[in-house]
């Protein structure tokens, strides 16, 4: 069999109220040379029976059934099926809003090759019915002119960027080569592998068009749950292990893969703040050790990133300090997500 130009990977887990939409999406697209690998992470609703049709009806679906184990488990087992050149992924509840993404971004892969092909996703309502920050950004010819160093900053430090995986196209070699996969068992999975592919991609392009729709906020959705001090924890995991695989970067990556993690890093901070994780009346040996990691890297990352909030928490460290930052990162935490810290669980 001749590979398809592109895989999609969809880990699929008790979305039968989403799937159609999402899947629907990509079959109306007028572009055909791809393949979707659906892995069914041992849902209990009708998403099974549901992805089983879909492979029935067109074979260019590809559906693998496996225990409950988890997003990156699923999306590891999809990497091993794959067989397009480029890889791409899609939440089940997600969808793109236009016939002509992949031909978009086959023609933008066309002309350029590259490891990495980057784009900025859309939002929607939980109902789907009304879709926002849609508008095409100018970018991609500018991202084309630069080093793959300052394309990179330049789509960092212009906010066009989360860490969500499905906002990225990548050459499946490349991440082969790389051995990059999904840490299993924990969250925060993508912000563990956007940061490897920072660390190692020898060229970057930019796509304009939004095409990718990201549903917000439905009871299912991975945000709506409570912050439980392990996601907090494997958040951490992530910061550490990356930083630390930064060292041995030459210098522009290093400060482009740092400015990466500063959102990750403040985000971290705000969690562990909001969640009293920082006491060290009631955390001890942990306490102190978050706050370590705090004193020893924070101001580090921040400083190489030059977004708004990367600014603000810059000036509100050197004003108050790193640990009066940390307590205003806690308090604007709560202030966002009441509902999450809320419910979490700090035993």
């Amino acid at each position: 069999a001749v590979m398809p130009f592109i895989s999609v990977i969809i880990p699929v887990y008790n979305a039968q109220e989403f799937l159609p939409h999402a899947l629907g999406s990509i079959e109306a697209q007028d572009f055909a040379d791809w393949e979707v690998i659906l892995v069914d992470d041992g849902s209990t609703d009708g998403s099974p029976a549901l992805c089983d049709s879909y492979a029935e009806r067109d074979p260019r679906f590809r559906v693998i059934h496996q225990e409950n184990a988890g997003t990156s488990a699923a999306r590891n087992t999809a990497l091993k099926a794959a067989q397009g050149e480029y890889i791409t992924f899609m939440d089940n509840d997600d969808w793109w809003r236009i016939p002509e993404a992949l031909t978009l971004v086959h023609e933008a892969l066309t002309r350029r090759p590259v490891d990495l092909l980057w784009h900025m996703s859309a939002r929607a309502n939980p109902e789907g019915t009304e879709i926002t920050e849609a508008e095409p950004t100018s970018i991609a010819s500018m991202i084309d002119s630069l080093s793959t160093d300052e394309a990179i900053r330049t789509i960092i430090d212009n906010e066009l960027t989360t860490s969500a995986v499905w906002t990225k196209v990548i050459r499946r070699d490349f991440l082969t080569e790389h051995g990059i996969v999904f840490p299993s068992g924990m969250r925060n999975e993508d912000t563990d592998v956007s940061a490897q592919i920072i660390a190692h991609i020898d060229s970057v392009a930019w796509l304009d068009q939004r095409f990718y729709v990201y549903r917000m906020g439905h009871p299912y959705a991975q945000t709506s749950h409570s912050l439980a001090v392990s996601t907090v924890d494997d958040l951490e995991h992530v910061l550490r292990s990356n930083l630390s695989a930064a060292r041995s970067l030459p210098e522009g990556r290093r400060s482009a893969l740092m400015a990466f993690l500063a959102r990750p890093m403040m985000v971290w901070v705000g969690q562990a703040s909001a969640l009293g994780l920082l006491d060290e009346k009631k955390h001890g040996q942990q306490a102190r050790r978050r706050k370590a990691f705090i004193s020893q890297f924070f101001l580090p990352l921040i400083s190489q990133s030059h977004t708004r909030e990367a600014r603000i928490a810059q000036w509100a460290c050197r004003l108050l300090g790193v640990r009066a930052c940390a307590h205003l990162l806690g308090i604007q935490f709560r202030r966002m997500h009441p509902e999450l810290v809320a419910r979490s669980t700090t035993k």
